[in-house]
């Protein structure tokens, strides 16, 4: 079963200086409108054949914008034998800081 994470508990490690890589799995439109500042894009659409790129020994923690598709990203990356951990709720509800792409 794939772990969950609050957004308050990710923004909390944000803040302690997590060594966790926080994955944005939206579309690129989704991500550039406003995004975590320490977020790394990887639509899912993109996963499976970007996902080879990714280190083992790393904890990810997933967002999108309201679950679905970290949810689905989340599984797929568990199940390729990834360190994942998947936001209860999105960017919808994010009351973080939000860098926006020019």
């Amino acid at each position: 079963m794939t772990k969950t994470i609050t957004l308050d508990a990710i923004q909390d490690a944000i803040n302690t200086g997590t060594n966790a890589v926080i994955l944005d799995v939206r579309e690129l439109d989704e991500f550039v409108a406003g995004h975590i500042p320490e977020a790394t894009h990887l639509p899912l659409s993109d996963i499976e054949s970007q996902s080879v790129g990714l280190a083992k020994d790393v904890e990810y923690i997933i967002i999108c914008k309201k679950g679905g598709r970290a949810m689905q990203a989340g599984q797929y990356l568990e199940d390729k034998g990834y360190n994942v951990t998947v936001a209860e709720q999105g960017m919808d509800d994010w009351t973080g800081e939000v860098k926006i792409e020019d």
